[in-house]
């Protein structure tokens, strides 16, 4: 078989699993449950570790599949940062053509908070009366182009 070849998307959105601890309706069910069904189901090591690297995969395939220039967009409904800004700084770790690109200044007026990873951001539901979000815009720089296939970047447009 051929190796994969990238994709070239000028947008991608990766709106990842993760453990939805941050969606009110998902705690409401664990409140009706009891809490133990809760450490059972989110907290357990084990799954914590499985679900990061789904993540991690997904970020990479999604970011893999950008042009340079294109924008990512990588989203869950968790407040827990091993499952948004560590994963987002794994990938600018691994990838030195991945860069945030600040997501604030598109959200004029939203009840946003800054995320702990600069440029990303937070919906909380004490500030936005929502479910909690965490939000990385990302792009990839013309230099990062491709990733490991040797090809050159596309022809510009």
């Amino acid at each position: 078989q051929t190796p994969p070849q990238p994709s070239r998307y000028d947008r991608v959105l990766v709106d990842a699993e993760c453990t939805h601890d941050g969606s009110l309706k998902h705690l409401r069910k664990y409140a009706q449950w009891g809490w133990g069904t809760f450490a059972r189901r989110v907290l357990d090591p084990g799954r914590l570790e499985g679900l990061q690297a789904l993540q991690r995969g997904l970020l990479l395939a999604g970011f893999r599949s950008l042009r340079p220039g294109g924008f990512l967009v990588y989203s869950t409904c968790s407040f827990a940062r091993g499952q948004n800004e560590a994963v987002v700084q794994w990938l600018l770790d691994r990838e030195p053509g991945a860069a945030i690109v600040p997501v604030g200044p598109c959200l004029p007026g939203a009840p946003w908070g800054a995320g702990l990873l600069e440029g990303t951001v937070r919906f909380e539901p004490w500030r936005s009366e929502t479910s909690a979000l965490f939000v990385a815009k990302l792009t990839r720089l013309a230099a990062g182009w491709p990733p490991s296939l040797g090809a050159a970047p596309p022809p510009a447009e």
